[in-house]
């Protein structure tokens, strides 16, 4: 899978956005016409889990966060089928797109 780096630095008071909806719509402009197909932020845990929309166990918790994030990056290029990791560090976000 192919992997973008998106870094946002700021010299004010003011802070870019860490919201997930947000990111994949940036995400989403700057490499129209690829579309979201999981996200991972690591601050919450949240991500799109095909496991549990099947009613199974997440595979993806447990270890440290850097082994969490590799199982679920290979789900995405198993089963979610992503081509394209857009990375936001300063929210500590992935956003996968297919």
């Amino acid at each position: 899978m192919a992997r973008v780096t998106v870094d946002i630095q700021t010299d004010s008071d003011f802070r870019s956005t860490e919201i997930v909806a947000d990111l994949r719509n940036v995400a989403e402009i700057l490499f129209f016409p690829m579309r979201c197909v999981g996200f991972w932020d690591s601050p919450t845990g949240g991500h799109i889990c095909p496991e549990l929309q099947r009613r199974e166990q997440c595979p993806h918790r447990g270890g440290s966060p850097e082994e969490e994030l590799a199982r679920y990056q290979a789900t995405v290029n198993r089963q979610l089928r992503g081509a394209l990791e857009v990375a936001f560090p300063h929210a500590d976000v992935y956003i996968y797109l297919g």
